[in-house]
């Protein structure tokens, strides 16, 4: 099937994301610094404002944005070195 004449899909089009201003940061004591705080996934991200789709991923081995480091080691309460 044939698009009509007036509406094509342009190549060039590019989806929307923020330039990344510094490097991600690997988080691998998240968890463990989680549970010795006895906090859920779902309360650390009431209290940082990480969706916890993004704490889960972390936790599983995805790197972070610094931005997000910082907010989920406010939240637990110790720096964000101390996530690394």
């Amino acid at each position: 099937m044939a698009l009509p004449a007036q509406c094509h899909v342009s190549e060039s089009v590019q989806p929307a994301s923020r330039p990344r201003l510094s490097e991600d940061v690997r988080v691998p004591r998240l968890r463990e610094v989680r549970h010795r705080l006895a906090l859920s996934q779902e309360e650390l991200a009431e209290k940082s404002g990480v969706a916890r789709s993004t704490i889960i991923k972390i936790e599983a081995g995805r790197d972070a944005w610094p931005s997000t480091v910082r907010k989920l080691a406010q939240a637990l309460g110790v720096k964000p070195a101390d996530l690394q």
